[in-house]
């Protein structure tokens, strides 16, 4: 069989019969952007064939398309730069913090679904021979632990821990909230075995985001970042399910991200300079097919018409189940669902944003992979998914990208030459754009008059930054001499149609949502922005192509991460765990390709901001054409 060589990584493997360039680079753990997930029509997974015969599609001149790429011979294969992943970017500061309006509910100490208790119980003698584990019950019960069940493993242990302690034991309790469900988890003989610690985790679509957290004062120790190993294998979560329908590529999907994700946790650990023995709880919050995906649960209905997933709420879970060497007895946690669309994450974020018990009638938005919309306030609750696709974070978009160091973040155009000035990621030589990159690119080929309303190029301007390409019609942005992969970064009109389609979808489900409640965006008090890139946007640009809704600024609030924010309230307070199931039930769900004025709602807004100028009027007379 052929090898193949992958710089700049030097890793050598053997190829498969008949398996592509991007399947062996898949199954190696290699990095190749493909947000299509290897259906041949994103053009994005380009590498160049520097040894070796092959056959396959060729593309912008000296590139190959890697998921028609097949070996013919030994090859060596080189990943251009715009596919490198860099966590470096995932630690840099937003533009946006969230707003200190926010009231905190009052908690006090925490409370969480683990818990430790120091006992010293009563020495069994000929008089009192009662059993291991109600003598370790009765002493619970005089602690105000009731109704207590123990599993087998930890029966197991149970006579000889006690009695190597001298009948002093260190116990963990878990309780499931939704049930009153009560066990003892683990008992250790040494009475000082170590402090309390748990994990929270937003389990994103691109990236995951960790803190290691003292369950006993809540705060937290150390924080971290890192991509989720799950992007080679398809940028988005549709191309995810199609990957995993092949035999084994479920456990794939899977064992990935639990790998990345316990060593991630080491890392925490080991800044914290305790020990992963200590960590006795996980709380989780992923959307739905991430958090299928996490379990290996079968996800391909999710896609299938009527969309149905396997389940929306999850039992507490051994986390040795999950391969992941915790303390004895330690559970993991996921946030409820909704539907196929809307998951953990957003109820999550609804809890930690406190939507749910505030009167303000709110409109609250996730951006990111997917687009979340939730309207409401604590008397009700409407949700929806738009079909947003991944366009703002690159997908669909000729030379977007990932918001990685080298990722175009920020551009201005000067009105009078329209030339381009431009940021980047660590200020290094532009890659790609990424999302917020697009964003404001978009923003300002409209107010210079660069492109109308419908997102068209001005063909009566002789400017050379203004031709006609392969593509069509488009700006460049980076020459291919100022660039780090040696070509012209462009931006088509293309690029500007899918663009306009999502934010155009995005705009539609906050009209539908409001009008299924009769209401209007006038009728809005607040717009909460959550996630990350949420966090990264420009809210004067985004308002200017029509992505949010052209409303007095003081109404918008940057809050961040929510759903790992919600991951850790969950993770200290078993209340709150309980209130993201209650908030899930209370949401009501609307399939928006299904509502009969969805398409109408659609269809106007794919002009830029709108067809209905009235709805944004500070931008109305921006656009110079």
């Amino acid at each position: 069989m052929p090898k193949v060589k992958f710089l700049p990584y030097e890793v050598e493997v053997e190829s498969e019969p008949g398996e592509t360039i991007i399947e062996t680079a898949m199954r190696t753990g290699i990095h190749i952007n493909a947000s299509c997930g290897g259906m041949g029509v994103c053009n994005k997974c380009k590498v160049i064939v520097e040894e070796g015969k092959v056959k396959g599609e060729k593309i912008e001149g000296e590139f190959y398309k890697a998921c028609t790429l097949i070996p013919l011979t030994d090859v060596v294969i080189r990943i251009p730069v715009e596919s490198e992943v860099d966590r470096r970017a995932l630690f840099r500061k937003p533009k946006k913090f969230a707003t200190a309006f926010l009231r905190k509910r009052e908690e006090g100490a925490p409370v969480p679904i683990y818990q430790t208790s120091l006992l010293s119980l009563e020495k069994p003698t000929i008089e009192d021979n009662t059993s291991d584990w109600l003598r370790l019950k009765r002493a619970l019960f005089q602690k105000g632990f009731k109704n207590l069940n123990i599993g087998l493993d930890t029966l197991r242990k149970l006579p000889n821990e006690l009695r190597k302690g001298d009948f002093k034991v260190n116990v963990s309790i878990y309780e499931d909230p939704r049930t009153g469900y009560k066990f003892v988890g683990d008992v250790k003989a040494d009475a000082d075995s170590g402090m309390a610690l748990g994990v929270a985790i937003d389990l994103g679509t691109t990236t995951l985001q960790l803190e290691i957290v003292d369950l006993v004062s809540g705060k937290t120790l150390a924080q971290t970042s890192d991509y989720n190993p799950q992007i080679s294998y398809g940028e988005d979560v549709i191309s995810r399910i199609e990957f995993a329908k092949k035999e084994g590529r479920l456990k794939i999907l899977g064992e990935k991200v639990r790998e990345r994700l316990y060593k991630l946790m080491l890392e925490l650990i080991k800044v914290t300079g305790r020990s992963i023995e200590d960590v006795g709880i996980v709380s989780v919050a992923g959307n739905t097919v991430m958090s299928h995906l996490f379990l290996e649960v079968e996800p391909r209905f999710l896609r299938e018409y009527p969309y149905v997933p396997a389940t929306v709420e999850f039992p507490l879970i051994p986390a040795e189940k999950l391969g992941w060497k915790l303390r004895d007895g330690a559970v993991v946690i996921l946030s409820p669902c909704v539907a196929s669309y809307v998951g953990g994450d957003i109820t999550a974020g609804v809890m930690a944003s406190l939507l749910a018990e505030e009167p303000e009638l709110t409109l609250f938005i996730d951006l990111g992979t997917n687009g979340e919309i939730v309207i409401g306030n604590k008397e009700f609750m409407m949700c929806a998914a738009c079909s947003a696709g991944p366009a703002f974070e690159g997908g669909g978009i000729k030379h977007g990208m990932r918001a990685t160091i080298g990722a175009i973040e920020a551009v201005s155009i000067n009105p009078s030459t329209y030339e381009p000035m431009i940021l980047t990621i660590g200020r290094r030589k532009p890659k790609g754009l990424c999302g917020s990159g697009i964003i404001s690119l978009l923003a300002n080929l409209f107010i210079t008059g660069l492109i109308d309303k419908a997102g068209k190029f001005r063909r009566d301007l002789n400017h050379p930054r203004i031709r006609k390409g392969e593509d069509g019609w488009e700006y460049v942005l980076v020459w291919k001499e100022n660039s780090a992969t040696g070509q012209d970064i462009v931006f088509t009109e293309a690029d500007i149609e899918n663009l306009i389609r999502a934010k155009g979808a995005m705009f539609a489900g906050y009209q539908i949502l409001l009008e299924s409640v009769g209401l209007s965006l006038n009728d809005l008090e607040r717009v909460f922005l959550a996630g990350t890139f949420g966090s990264f946007i420009d809210l004067e640009e985004a308002i200017t192509i029509g992505l949010l809704p052209d409303l007095p600024r003081e109404k918008f609030y940057f809050l961040g991460n929510t759903s790992l924010q919600g991951a850790k309230k969950a993770l200290l307070y078993k209340e709150n765990f309980l209130k993201m199931h209650e908030i899930a039930k209370m949401m009501t769900h609307v399939e928006l390709s299904n509502h009969p004025r969805y398409m109408d709602y659609y269809t106007a807004a794919l002009f830029l901001p709108h067809t209905n100028e009235n709805l944004f009027p500070s931008v109305k007379f921006l656009n110079r054409s």
